[in-house]
């Protein structure tokens, strides 16, 4: 089953704006370029994967 929401827009002040179109609100929600989207979305998949992985370990 698919998720139902999906944000599509951003609120808040923007925190940081990085040139290639990056940037953070000050509510440290992060909006990414179409350069670095999906290289920064692989990477934050594979360091929630690895956390889930050693939070598992040191729960059993």
């Amino acid at each position: 089953m698919e998720p139902t929401y999906s944000k599509l827009t951003v609120e808040g002040d923007k925190k940081t704006n990085w040139i290639c179109g990056c940037f953070e609100t000050v509510d440290n929600f992060f909006k990414f370029c179409s350069i670095h989207n999906d290289m920064l979305k692989n990477i934050i998949e594979h360091k929630i994967d690895e956390l889930d992985t050693e939070y598992s370990k040191s729960a059993n």
